[in-house]
């Protein structure tokens, strides 16, 4: 594609695809560099060129860390308002399991399942007791919450590194310096 542009003010008047045909009278042309994207570039009426663009590399960077971050967190956390719900259950069974451990002996069966319908169903599929499955559902958020966390934590980091970087190269190292991986 080529840019072409008044040779008195270095407005961009037109991209087209070839000259042919193209009216160049108080005009020129400037041709789009390798690499160019509308995300990264822009006209520069001042430089009468096609220039990387700071603030459009920048927010592309950070919705590259975005996108990354949601993967990662996907990897740990199944989707679905379904399974939202089943975690916040179970994790409502644990506190409830915590907290009432001493009124737990005094439950009999039908209470205890309706207490805790979720680890009582674990429960029964897997053939393990009540405690075992509250410390497994217990176990499985702890490891959840810790890896969003430390992947919540990691971003921050790198878009406040993108931010703070000065000029292309520099918010491009901020940006291939992340460390997504737990050391």
């Amino acid at each position: 594609m080529i840019g072409v542009f008044d040779v008195s003010t270095g407005e961009l008047v037109e991209v087209v695809k070839s000259l042919e045909g193209v009216d160049l009278v108080n005009r020129d042309s400037c041709n789009r560099p390798a690499g160019w994207s509308p995300d990264s570039w822009s006209w520069s009426a001042h430089a009468r060129q096609w220039v990387e663009d700071v603030e459009k590399v920048e927010v592309a960077l950070i919705a590259q860390v975005d996108a990354r971050r949601e993967e990662l967190r996907a990897a740990v956390m199944t989707p679905g308002a379904g399974q939202s719900y089943a975690y916040a259950q179970k994790a409502a069974e644990v506190a409830d399991y915590r907290r009432w451990a001493t009124e737990l002996a005094e439950m009999d069966e039908a209470a205890t399942i309706a207490r805790f319908p979720f680890a009582m169903a674990e429960a029964a599929a897997s053939g393990d007791g009540l405690a075992t499955v509250i410390d497994r559902f217990d176990g499985g958020m702890t490891l959840s919450r810790s890896e969003i966390a430390r992947v919540e934590a990691v971003a921050c980091a790198a878009k406040r590194a993108i931010r703070a970087a000065e000029g292309l190269s520099a918010k491009q190292a901020a940006f291939d310096a992340i460390a997504w991986t737990a050391a």
